[in-house]
């Protein structure tokens, strides 16, 4: 199982974040999460087409897998 970090500007645009970027909002008005118990095979494009149809909790930046793609 892997983690993917991804990043998403407040103007709504989605896209693979640095594996050191810290989790949670950034100083660009941008919020980082952390998708974890990605499966071996599941692609970052693969993540980031799921968390477009995914509403996550405020404050909640770290997040599942099975959550996320429903």
């Amino acid at each position: 199982m892997a983690s993917i970090m991804i990043k998403v500007a407040r103007e709504g645009l989605v896209s693979k974040a640095l594996k050191t970027a810290d989790v949670g909002p950034t100083s660009g008005d941008s919020i980082v999460y952390e998708i974890q118990n990605v499966p071996d095979g599941v692609t970052v494009d693969d993540v980031i087409a799921a968390f477009k149809s995914y509403k996550p909790a405020d404050k909640v930046y770290e997040l599942d897998w099975a959550a996320v793609k429903g």
